[in-house]
């Protein structure tokens, strides 16, 4: 097992400085959602590391399978409930409710191929897997200055 940090930090905004690895970015949130729009929101940045890690594992497994990929293009989109956002309505969950990926591969691999490589993408991809089976995700909050 490998395990991934990130460390996060933010002032009185929606603007969230990210640490990851030697890695700094920043999440935002859109004007209508309280922030500047300085940078991708969370849930944008969801989608972008769906869209991210299905390239990492196609590009990689085309190698491992000796397919040619000269390019993929990934467009992925979703919806979100915003009323529950913004506290107005609890009946359908705050988080995406489908989300729906299109993936298109630049080969001219034989279709058999292909196939062998989508099955292997789709079953080793750990971003998609995580949004399929959720993770036990634990939160503990405290209170005191920031460190």
């Amino acid at each position: 097992m490998a395990t991934l940090k990130v460390h996060a930090r933010a002032g009185a905004s929606t603007k969230t400085h990210i640490q990851a690895g030697k890695h700094e970015f920043l999440i935002d949130e859109p004007v209508l959602f309280g922030g500047e729009d300085g940078a991708p929101s969370p849930v944008e940045m969801l989608l972008a590391a769906l869209a991210g890690a299905l390239n990492a594992i196609g590009q990689y497994t085309a190698k491992e399978m000796s397919m040619p990929l000269r390019g993929l293009d990934i467009q992925i989109e979703g919806e979100c409930n915003a009323d529950c956002f913004f506290g107005k309505s609890f009946e359908e969950r705050a988080g995406f409710q489908t989300i729906r990926a299109a993936v298109t591969a630049d080969t001219d691999a034989p279709e058999e191929l292909q196939a062998r490589w989508r099955e292997q993408v789709l079953l080793r991809c750990p971003v998609l897997d995580n949004l399929r089976v959720p993770a036990k995700v634990e939160v503990d909050f405290a209170a005191g200055g920031v460190v």
